[in-house]
């Protein structure tokens, strides 16, 4: 079960994402990038991981709502990492960038905003569930997410964003 704070920050992420923000208005119009172009970002070679399938992604417009997703999924025993690229009508995680540094621990979970190739992120643990995830924010567009499974903790997800060219895929956000 997800932390409260979790919870709240999903909402958030759901209302930035129906209500905006009057710089995303004008992003909004934008067309996402072609899951094609997003395949190679999530194309990892992970010591210790295979692979579990060719990645993968799909591309949607329909009547004012246009996204891509590229994805691929890692396992190593028991443990899983999923990596996953989203361009969401040219709005990445509005709420990231108003958040400022923060860090929060309980039984439960930790949360805190780190920096991953020079992009904020939001990193998030629960040791209990051995379940990790990074939400990283790629030049105001593109909304990265490497989600773990199995995990001691966060550095299988740190070492996946790592190998990620995330500055060659923050020059996509014409």
């Amino acid at each position: 079960m997800k932390g409260i704070f979790t919870n709240c920050l999903f909402g958030l992420v759901m209302a930035a994402m129906v209500c905006g923000t009057p710089a995303s208005y004008a992003a909004a119009a934008a067309e996402p990038v072609h899951f094609k172009e997003l395949l190679p970002f999530v194309e990892l070679k992970l010591s210790g991981w295979e692979m579990s399938d060719k990645p993968s992604g799909a591309t949607v417009k329909h009547e004012g709502f246009s996204m891509s997703e590229a994805k691929a999924s890692f396992h190593a025993g028991d443990k899983t990492l999923e990596v996953i690229i989203l361009d969401f009508m040219g709005q990445a995680m509005p709420w990231l960038g108003m958040l400022g540094k923060m860090e929060m621990e309980s039984s439960e979970e930790s949360i805190r905003t780190i920096t991953i190739g020079g992009f904020k992120a939001l990193e998030t643990f629960r040791p209990k569930e051995k379940h990790g995830d990074l939400n990283i924010s790629v030049a105001d567009r593109f909304w990265v997410k490497v989600e773990g499974e199995g995990i001691d903790n966060t550095e299988p997800l740190k070492t996946a964003a790592g190998q990620m060219d995330l500055k060659k895929l923050a020059t996509l956000a014409k």
